[in-house]
C-alpha cells in the first residue's frame, strides 16, 4: 500500500465518524491535511432557532482567548449551516484517547489534573455567565501534545430552543434534569455534567468511596442538594485526593519505623540475663526486655520486682527529683542500673502509651473523617515521642535506645489496639 492509498484508507476509516449531541465529527482531507470536521444532525440544522444559536455561540467562542477553549468556523450553503470545521490542531476527543489507549487512564496524575484543568475551564466560563451544561465523553476533546482538555460548543447558547432535550438526544445521561426539562439553569446544572464527567472518568465500580461521595452529591436530582459553585466541588475532590496521598504517608512511615526498629533489634546484641544468690540458692530473675514480660501491681501502685532499696532509687530518679552525692553512692554496678532503668522506662512509657493510644483507636474515631484520623495519628505519635524523649533523659537513657523501646510499645499497642476495633465492628 503507497502513502496515497493509506491515506485513503485513513480516511475511510475517520469518515465512520463519532457521535455527538450536534451530529458526527470526522476527519476529511483537504490539500494532503486531515482536518476536524463535524456534520451537524439534520433535525437540528432544520431549525432556525438552532442556526441563529449556533452563530450566537460560534461569536462568543472566537472571544474566549483560553487554550481550553476549541473554536471553529461555520460552513453553510442556501439550506442554512450543514458542518462546522474545527481549528487546525492535533487533538482527538476523550472517548477516541481511551479508545486507542486505555493505559493512558493509569499514567499519574492523568484523571485528577483532566479533571482539575476542566474545572478551572468552566469556573472562568461561569464568570461569563456561560454554562456548558454537557461533558459527554465524545464532547471533550483532548490535546495529543499535553492531554489538556478543550471544549468547543456551550449549551447556555442553546436556551431559546422549546426543546432542550432534542439538543442532547442520545446523551440524555451527562446532562442535568432541569436542563432536559427546560428549567432554570445556574452554576449546579454544570456542576451535575462534571459529576457525570468524573463518575465515567474515573470508573462507577473502581472508584474509591470517597469519590463515590462527591459524585453522589454533584449529580443529586435536586439542585439544591448539589454543591453550589465548582470551586466547592473541587476542593472536595482535592482534599479527597490529599487525604489519600497522607494514607500513603503516613503507612510509608509506619514501614519504615518498623524496618528500623527490627534492624536495631536485629543487630544490637542481647542483654545477658542478671542473676542473684540469695540463702536458698541460685534465683533468676525475668529479663525485663521480653514482650511477655509483665508488671505486677501492689497495692502501693508500684512493680513488686520493684519494691528492694536499690529498684527504689531508680523510681526516685524518674520523679524528676535531682540526685544526691549520697544516692551516687548506691551500691549498684553500670549493667544492673542500666538494666533497671530501661525496665522502669518500658513500665512508664507502655502505661502512657495505652492511655493516649485507647483514645485514638476508638470505634468513633476510625470510623469519623480520614483525614483527621490521620492528623490525630501523628499528633499523637509525635506527642508520645516528645514524652519517650523526657523520660530517657531522666532515666539516663541514651537517645536512640528509648527512642527504639518507644517505637516498639507503639507497634505493639497499635496492631493490638486494631485488632480490637475490628473485633467489634464485626
Amino acid at each position: 500500500m503507497n502513502y496515497e492509498e493509506m491515506l485513503k484508507a485513513q480516511e475511510s476509516s475517520a469518515a465512520q465518524g463519532e457521535q455527538t449531541p450536534l451530529g458526527s465529527l470526522f476527519r476529511k482531507q483537504d490539500d494532503r491535511k486531515f482536518r476536524c470536521m463535524l456534520e451537524l444532525r439534520a433535525d437540528l440544522s432544520d431549525s432556525l432557532v438552532f442556526c441563529e444559536s449556533l452563530r450566537r455561540d460560534q461569536k462568543l467562542t472566537l472571544g474566549i482567548n483560553d487554550p481550553h477553549q476549541m473554536h471553529y468556523e461555520l460552513h453553510e450553503d442556501s439550506g442554512g449551516i450543514y458542518e462546522l470545521e474545527l481549528e487546525m490542531g492535533s487533538y482527538q476527543t476523550l472517548s477516541q484517547l481511551l479508545n486507542a489507549n486505555p493505559a493512558v487512564v493509569a499514567q499519574k496524575g492523568f484523571k485528577f489534573q483532566t479533571v482539575d484543568a476542566l474545572m478551572t475551564f468552566v469556573e472562568q466560563l461561569h464568570g461569563q455567565g456561560v454554562y456548558h451544561l454537557c461533558f459527554a465523553p465524545s464532547t471533550v476533546f483532548m490535546r495529543k501534545s499535553d492531554n489538556a482538555p478543550m471544549l468547543m460548543c456551550h449549551g447556555s447558547s442553546f436556551l431559546k430552543m422549546k426543546d432542550a432535550s432534542l439538543l442532547y438526544k442520545g446523551f440524555e445521561s451527562y446532562v442535568a434534569p432541569e436542563v432536559l426539562a427546560g428549567g432554570e439553569i445556574d452554576q449546579r446544572s454544570d456542576i451535575y455534567a462534571l459529576g457525570r464527567f468524573v463518575e465515567y472518568l474515573l470508573g462507577s465500580t473502581d472508584m474509591p468511596m470517597e469519590y463515590k461521595k462527591i459524585v453522589k452529591k454533584a449529580t443529586a436530582e435536586d439542585p439544591s442538594a448539589r454543591y453550589s459553585t465548582v470551586s466547592e466541588m473541587r476542593e472536595a475532590l482535592s482534599r479527597h485526593h490529599g487525604t489519600k496521598r497522607a494514607v500513603l504517608t503516613l503507612l510509608t512511615v509506619l514501614v519504615i519505623v518498623g524496618l528500623l526498629v527490627w534492624a536495631y533489634f536485629d543487630l544490637v546484641p542481647e542483654a545477658d540475663t542478671i542473676e542473684f544468690v540469695d540463702n536458698n540458692g541460685l534465683v533468676t530473675k525475668p529479663d525485663p526486655f521480653s514482650v511477655e514480660y509483665e508488671y505486677e501491681e501492689d497495692n502501693s501502685g508500684l512493680d513488686n520486682d520493684f519494691n528492694d532499696p536499690t529498684v527504689a532509687y531508680f523510681l526516685d530518679s524518674l520523679d524528676m527529683a535531682e540526685l544526691d552525692d549520697e544516692d551516687d553512692e548506691m551500691p549498684l554496678d553500670s549493667a544492673q542500673a542500666s538494666q533497671r532503668a530501661e525496665a522502669v522506662f518500658i513500665k512508664r512509657f507502655t502505661r502512657q502509651a495505652q492511655t493516649m493510644l485507647s483514645n485514638l483507636y476508638s470505634t468513633e474515631q476510625i470510623g469519623g473523617s480520614e483525614a483527621q484520623f490521620v492528623t490525630k495519628s501523628q499528633d499523637v505519635i509525635e506527642e508520645l515521642m516528645d514524652y519517650a524523649k523526657e523520660l530517657g533523659e531522666q532515666a539516663g537513657l541514651p537517645a536512640d535506645v528509648a527512642s527504639a523501646q518507644a517505637l516498639r510499645i507503639i507497634s505493639r499497642l497499635q496492631a493490638q489496639l486494631m485488632e480490637k476495633v475490628d473485633a467489634e465492628e464485626e
